[in-house]
């Protein structure tokens, strides 16, 4: 934490909030030990074209071309393409290399609560490490890990182990992803995520399970959670209303009838729940989530970094495994 602390002041910018994460900050398991990864970073800020024009003042090698386009440019994609992040990858600063994303607090704070992309909300289902607090992110990220717990009861048996859950938490934010049709991140990550940080898992759902009343641990690491369909109703209509919509949408799909309008939640989230495979349709429904933004978000990646440096993290991703 001490070293990415001062990765932090070395860059002399103002940030609200910041968190790392990834196999840079948590080991995985899978993968060897020869060379370190380049670590992930989150940096939260209160006006992005503000932030980006003393940034690029201070630190332009930092940019690809879109440097030389100037703050209110980078900013344009940061906000209007993808899930509203932008990154510049293989930046060393005192010896670490890192990459840092920028996102404004509005946006992230957004995703967290409504899971408008689930592109940064899905990063922080998994351990983080928090470098710069903000009062407003402790409630906002509580309520984004107990959307995700519900979510993934939804895909889940009655009764189910620690590890089960962790992985279908994990898993939620690659579900859709295209990365991971075409090779472009490890087909076994979530395995190798939650067996490598069980701890870190567990600590970090631990006061969430005791809290939700339609769950309990029945042993060490086996849990049951209540399968009546008003339980499981109740828990749903309390999802964003984002993923709610695409669940009747993906129910629909299935051939559930489904009225609409918005006196029809209830009724609707009683029959959703009822049917036997209301695990797909709710991954159905994260997968159209996550698809677009992920795809688009990649893509951007070409102009925040350039096609030389793109070329060279994908190459570094795959080498790892």
């Amino acid at each position: 934490r001490g070293v990415l602390e001062k990765v932090l002041r070395k860059l002399g910018v103002p940030i609200r909030y910041a968190f790392a994460y990834g196999s840079g900050v948590y080991k995985q398991a899978g993968y060897g030990t020869e060379s370190k990864p380049m670590v992930d970073l989150i940096f939260g800020v209160s006006h992005a074209d503000h932030w980006h024009a003393l940034n690029i003042a201070r630190n332009r090698k930092h940019y690809s071309f879109m440097g030389t386009l100037g703050a209110n440019a980078v900013a344009f994609v940061q906000d209007r393409m993808g899930a509203g992040v932008y990154y510049n990858p293989f930046v060393e600063v005192d010896g670490v290399m890192v990459k840092y994303g920028v996102v404004s607090m509005d946006t992230l704070s957004s995703d967290l609560l409504n899971w408008d992309s689930l592109y940064l909300a899905g990063r922080m289902h998994k351990p983080t490490l928090t470098l710069r607090r903000d009062p407003l992110m402790r409630i906002t990220k509580q309520v984004n890990l107990t959307h995700a717990v519900r979510a993934s009861l939804l895909m889940l048996p009655k009764n189910f182990t620690a590890q089960q859950l962790f992985q279908t938490i994990a898993a939620l934010s690659f579900a859709g992803d295209f990365r991971m049709k075409v090779g472009g991140e490890n087909p076994r990550k979530v395995h190798n995520i939650v067996e490598a940080q069980m701890p870190l898992f567990k600590s970090r759902y631990g006061s969430i399970i005791e809290g939700l009343p339609n769950l309990e641990y029945i042993g060490e690491d086996f849990l049951q959670q209540d399968m009546s369909p008003q339980a499981r109703a109740a828990m749903l209509r309390k999802m964003p209303n984002n993923f709610y919509d695409r669940l009747v949408r993906q129910g629909r799909k299935a051939g559930i009838r489904l009225p609409p309008g918005l006196g029809a939640e209830q009724v609707n989230s009683e029959k959703l729940v009822a049917v036997d495979n209301i695990g797909h349709i709710a991954n159905k429904a994260v997968e159209s989530i996550v698809a677009r933004p992920a795809l688009t978000q990649s893509i951007k990646g070409i102009l925040s970094s350039g096609i030389s440096k793109s070329i060279s993290y994908m190459y570094a991703k795959n080498s790892k495994y």
